[in-house]
């Protein structure tokens, strides 16, 4: 049996030295990863934009909720240039336009569905937050550079968007089948350019100049912008992206962790 003892103690010896390795793992994983690097607010702004925002539809990013709403006003447009020859059905289709790209416009408040989130509105959110990352004492150069480009790059969007609410309320009042038809077309353009651009000068390239700018085009730069971003900028996580808010000072910062209540705060701006 003495022969054997030490062999029992380097077990134990080698057992101590696996917890000891094992533990920093499990301490952070019951903890909830309180190792998550906490993010600059220039991100965490960002990150509303392309992660998660307070009131938006599953509480999506506001880039993300304009880019799914400009598809869907493509697709209900699409429907009202070519489905039938029948006024109701472009006036059904159209209603559903104005609703993915304005909500709060005069035709489609007649038909409430969730959020008042259109493209217009998502559009102007995903403005407003990246300019406040701008604006925020930890923004780049870079960044500070982009934000002006983007709000001049979106100014053609929410012009469109503008447009098809005016077609759409003229199609509501119309009563030729011939004159809404023409003008559905005029809105699935409209809501084309709105999703992938337009090449309006007809040189080969879409995005050569901001009125030809739309959602795909605006993403893009913005995937760029966060390319050159240094330090590299990487996904922000949810608590922040949702747990920020704007101080009476006027200043941002993060809610103390011990007053949530584990749905993600009330979010600032």
């Amino acid at each position: 049996m003495s022969r054997q003892e030490p062999a029992i103690h380097n077990e134990g010896g080698i057992m101590r030295v696996i917890i000891s390795l094992l533990l920093p793992i499990l301490l952070v994983a019951l903890t909830g990863g309180c190792t998550v690097k906490v993010p600059t607010i220039a991100h965490t702004h960002i990150g509303h934009t392309i992660t998660a925002w307070q009131d938006t539809p599953d509480r999506m990013g506001l880039l993300v909720v304009a880019e799914r709403k400009a598809q869907e006003a493509s697709e209900h447009a699409g429907r009202a240039s070519t489905e039938g020859r029948d006024i109701d059905v472009v006036k059904s289709a159209v209603s559903k336009v104005l609703i993915a790209t304005d909500p709060q416009s005069t035709r489609s408040t007649a038909i409430k569905v969730g959020p008042p989130y259109g493209l217009k509105q998502a559009l102007t959110g995903a403005i407003d937050h990246i300019t406040f990352a701008a604006n925020s004492d930890d923004a780049t150069a870079n960044m500070r550079n982009f934000a002006v480009e983007f709000d001049g790059n979106s100014a053609a969007v929410i012009e469109r968007c503008d447009l098809i609410t005016v077609l759409g309320e003229d199609i509501s009042a119309s009563s030729s089948f011939e004159e809404a038809d023409i003008l559905a077309q005029e809105i699935f353009s409209l809501t084309q350019a709105n999703l992938s651009g337009v090449d309006s000068d007809g040189n080969g390239v879409v995005g050569s100049s901001p009125e030809e700018y739309g959602l795909r085009q605006l993403r893009s730069e913005l995937d760029a912008m966060l390319a050159r971003e240094d330090p590299p900028y990487s996904t922000v996580n949810r608590w922040y992206v949702l747990n920020l808010i704007q101080l009476p000072t006027g200043e941002w910062a993060f809610k103390e962790r011990s007053s949530d209540s584990g749905g993600g705060g009330g979010g600032g701006y």
